[in-house]
């Protein structure tokens, strides 16, 4: 009996230190970086004229392994088969494209070109770098994962790429089941640890009220130890209200992360405009002035 009184002292005692310790180590993952939602789930194009290609490369500097990443693409070979295919389809027979200056505002991505050999053929594809994560390697080197954007035709329509980690509030409602919005977010281990720690709390709340509503059994059957069992009954009521405690605050800060911390990097394209027309006034020596209306497609 004394054993079962020790262990719900403790037992409240290291349950509300477990609560902070959780919720501390939540926060540090808030700070830690958070790998982008691209790597390994490669976004898929918004048209056919171009593909997302992830490379991943290693090197000594970053910049080295900026330069194994072009070596790669070069000869990434669903690039290169996709490639052969509008080649033999006659929607691709050279690439000397430019994208407008200013097409992809409010965006910083570095453009380029890629050498590509198909068949004894050499055609310069027009890429975009869309995003680069850094992760650990062995002996020192540096692994760097790159997207691009590159172009699969004579005239490819990128798309106007976005990076964002907010996901609007769809989060908020899949965290009905606690950690299933921080999952979809792409805290992984976030999500994992809130899915545990809400269900070690329900799970406790389960034990204790089972062990208490069999105390109080006790107590009816045996009046002459009905104080005891009654005591007993208490200490685990307590168990029973200090896990309800915790589990609703688990699944209260479930919400309130969901709705407010930032998920993992992520793309969203906004489609390029394929038609727009435009007013210019112009002057005519000897004629006169108007206005005149263009219609680019």
């Amino acid at each position: 009996m004394n054993g079962i009184i020790h262990f719900l002292y403790y037992y409240k005692t290291y349950m509300k230190r477990l609560f902070f310790l959780f919720i501390g180590c939540c926060c540090v993952i808030n700070l830690l970086a958070q790998k982008p939602k691209w790597v390994g789930n490669t976004p898929q194009a918004g048209n056919a004229t171009y593909k997302f290609v992830e490379i991943i490369s290693y090197g000594t500097s970053i910049e080295a392994a900026r330069q194994g990443a072009l070596n790669t693409l070069a000869h990434d070979q669903q690039l290169n088969n996709a490639v052969r295919v509008n080649i033999e389809t006659g929607m691709l027979t050279h690439i000397d494209q430019r994208v407008v200056k200013g097409e992809l505002q409010d965006n910083s991505y570095e453009q380029m070109d890629v050498k590509v050999q198909i068949a004894g053929e050499e055609y310069q594809l027009q890429a975009l770098r869309v995003d680069e994560y850094l992760a650990q390697a062995d002996k020192g080197d540096i692994k760097l994962h790159t997207l691009y954007m590159v172009a699969l035709t004579d005239h490819p329509q990128f798309d106007t790429p976005t990076l964002s980690t907010r996901y609007g509030a769809a989060p908020v409602a899949m965290s009905i089941i606690p950690g299933v919005g921080q999952w979809y977010k792409g805290s992984k281990v976030k999500g994992v640890s809130i899915f545990a720690a809400e269900a070690l709390s329900v799970g406790a709340i389960i034990l204790c009220e089972n062990q208490r509503a069999s105390y109080v059994k006790k107590a009816t059957e045996n009046p002459r130890q009905a104080k005891e069992y009654g005591n007993m009954a208490d200490n685990w009521a307590t168990g029973r209200n200090i896990s309800i405690g915790i589990a609703a605050g688990v699944w209260v800060y479930n919400i309130i992360d969901a709705a407010v911390s930032r998920g993992a990097r992520r793309v969203i394209l906004k489609n390029r405009p394929t038609t727009h027309m435009t007013l210019a006034p112009f002057v005519v020596p000897k004629s006169g002035a108007g206005v005149s209306l263009t219609y680019n497609f």
